[in-house]
């Protein structure tokens, strides 16, 4: 209680926040005047605000470098405010508030002001939080079960103690259904990655209650501390560039103001550097890349195969497509969230260097043409199928999506074979075989905010429209280059985007419009084959210099095979159709079922993500081999 007391107090206000929330209160009824107690919403609901309110004001009175230290009438203002919330007994349908956000910030209060609350408040209080049960799993579960955790102390209750503490480290585990999984991404409501909104939660208060532990009878197993490690520095790290992160990984809550800036926090990396003083490199390197202005990342790719992510980072710059096969769910739009994000997670492509490009940007989007995505006209739905995976091995990475769209009469619209190709500064992606009932379709190859000059060799767009670049083949913005030579028609679209948060989030309804500037690259295409590039480069020169000497050269984009080579010899490939051979550089490749590959130096890296292929025999150089697949990082056969 000691250690969770000293958490508390590192909190600290903003003194003009603490004005207007003195000010709108109304001392004769113990509400704010500014809050609707009628309110029903399950996301916003205005009587929790309430409550944080009060949660704030113990954190005013505590904070020495407040005009409010030690101010009496919070004191007072909270006691008030208590008196009415807990005599109401305000009840919502969602039973997030009600068993987590609205016990822990009673009991914050609680424990930190102590006997300055009334008796009458303080049992309220504790009779409240007693109606807390553990009953959920995964980062529901961690919740649960921290609020049962310190109502146990404050009320000296060891067995319910011995309780919580057995049931988090329980839930410490990799592979449950909600949880982190194998890849050490992070699933929640099923199959559905949530690696900083859901994951978040579970890391940080995982992290929190083993320090507060540690020291004690009840300290956490070291194989339970391990497992959160590895979930920072093998998932986390790996899905972020330093403070920012990209929408797939949260979900929903990308729907949420300021929430693509919440990766992990320092409290948090400093409570499992604590209990982890063997391996102190990891946590020195993430320390750094959250406070440095250019964010320290790992290098090279990363393939989470049960998520359906590829990650890649170099020193100036993060890939990341977000692909859905049929083992993983789409995006979620529940109680009031994420009202347009039917399209989400479907081979979407984000670029990151300042993590700036996406931040509070969801509202201003065109839906229809989310990054990567490709869209044809009366688009409604799409299909998801197995073979959709990635792989990664000597920094390099392959992502692959089997596409297809529906209409609203569950008619194909359009369907494609996607693949993508990480390598040091470049993600070059290929469609082929694109087949289109709706005519002409638009691939967007990024949707992220315009930040300065939009060039393409000696042409510059300093304002708002729609161009032509087809002639030029690529264009330069905000650090990025994107380039295509097969494009039927590239174009380059900026605007002034007017919108609301209300438009995505039903949080926010009422909130008056802003305005956002949007940079939007697209190809048309109708059908047959093409490719583009995206890279990070550090000038226009240089953009112009990668496009006219690219340092990879395609070998295939067809319905059978998509390849690459690398100006080094590394060869990366997508085999689509079986039984067939495959000329592939050097090597003649026939393999008995879709596969997805890397040749480096250290050998042929491959596999296929379809479940049902847990075996499978591929034939290189007339050598015939028998393959047990490894899903997670594929099969190594050395060359």
């Amino acid at each position: 209680m000691e250690k969770y007391r000293s958490i508390l107090l590192r909190n600290t206000v903003k003194d003009n926040n603490v004005s207007n929330i003195v000010d709108r209160f109304d001392k004769s009824t113990g509400k704010w005047k500014d809050l609707n107690y009628q309110d029903s919403d399950k996301t916003g609901w205005d009587p929790t605000t309430h409550i944080y309110r009060t949660s704030y004001l113990s954190y005013a009175f505590f904070d020495e470098h407040s005009d409010y230290y030690k101010d009496d009438q919070l004191v007072n203002i909270i006691n008030l405010s208590l008196d009415h919330w807990l005599n109401e007994n305000y009840e919502n349908r969602n039973w997030f508030p009600m068993q987590v956000s609205i016990p822990r910030s009673l009991l914050n209060t609680a424990i930190l002001l102590g006997d300055k609350i009334t008796q009458a408040n303080y049992q309220n209080i504790l009779d409240y939080a007693s109606k807390v049960k553990i009953y959920k799993a995964g980062a529901n579960l961690i919740w649960l079960a921290d609020n049962v955790l310190h109502y146990a102390l404050l009320v000296g209750d060891e067995n319910k103690a011995k309780e919580a503490i057995a049931q988090i480290v329980n839930e410490i585990q990799i592979g449950a259904p909600s949880g982190i999984q194998k890849d050490y991404s992070f699933y929640h409501h099923k199959e559905r990655l949530q690696q900083f909104s859901y994951g978040g939660a579970y890391l940080k208060i995982s992290a929190r209650i083993a320090w507060e532990l540690d020291g004690t009878s009840f300290a956490l197993p070291q194989e339970k501390v391990d497992i959160l490690r590895k979930f920072l520095t093998e998932g986390m790290w790996w899905m972020a560039r330093g403070e920012y992160t990209v929408p797939p990984t949260i979900d929903r809550a990308c729907s949420r103001k300021d929430a693509l800036k919440g990766t992990v926090s320092i409290e948090t990396v400093n409570f499992l550097k604590d209990l982890d003083p063997e391996n102190p490199a990891p946590y020195e390197s993430i320390l750094k890349s959250l406070t440095s202005p250019l964010p320290i990342t790992p290098k090279g790719s990363r393939a989470f195969y049960k998520s359906d992510i590829l990650t890649h980072h170099s020193e100036n710059g993060s890939f990341f497509i977000k692909m859905l096969s049929d083992r993983n769910l789409p995006a979620e739009s529940i109680n009031g969230e994420n009202s347009k994000g039917k399209f989400m997670n479907y081979g979407n492509t984000y670029f990151l260097k300042n993590g700036k490009e996406y931040y509070n940007l969801m509202p201003f989007w065109n839906w229809n043409f989310l990054p990567g995505f490709t869209y044809v006209k009366e688009t409604e739905a799409y299909n998801r199928h197995p073979f959709t995976g990635s792989l990664s091995a000597d920094g390099m990475g392959v992502a692959v999506m089997d596409y297809e769209l529906e209409d609203k009469d569950g008619n194909r619209a359009l369907s494609a074979q996607k693949s993508w190709f990480t390598y040091k500064n470049v993600m070059i992606a290929m469609v082929s075989n694109l087949q289109s009932s709706k005519g002409e379709s638009t691939t967007s190859l990024d949707q992220s905010l315009w930040a300065g000059w939009v060039k393409s060799g000696e042409k510059v767009f300093p304002t708002s429209g729609d161009y032509d670049i087809t002639n030029e083949g690529w264009v330069y913005h905000d650090g990025f280059s994107y380039g295509s030579t097969s494009a039927k028609k590239f174009g380059v679209n900026l605007s002034n985007t007017k919108a609301s948060w209300g438009d995505i989030n039903i949080k926010y309804k009422g909130e008056a419009p802003s305005q956002k500037k949007v940079f939007l690259p697209y190809i048309k295409h109708d059908s047959d084959n093409f490719d583009y590039y995206v890279a990070n480069v550090p000038s226009l020169e240089a953009a112009d210099n990668l496009h006219q000497q690219p340092f990879w050269k395609i070998l295939s984009n067809s319905a059978d095979l998509q390849a690459i080579e690398f100006n080094d010899g590394i060869i990366a490939g997508v085999i689509w159709t079986p039984n067939k051979e495959m000329k592939v550089g050097k090597l003649t490749v026939t393999s008995d079922v879709p596969v997805y590959f890397i040749k480096s130096s250290s050998g042929l890296t491959l596999t296929t993500p379809n479940p049902a292929h847990k075996n499978f025999n591929i034939t290189v150089n007339g050598q015939r081999h028998q393959i047990k697949n490894n899903f997670l990082k594929g099969t190594l056969l050395p060359f």
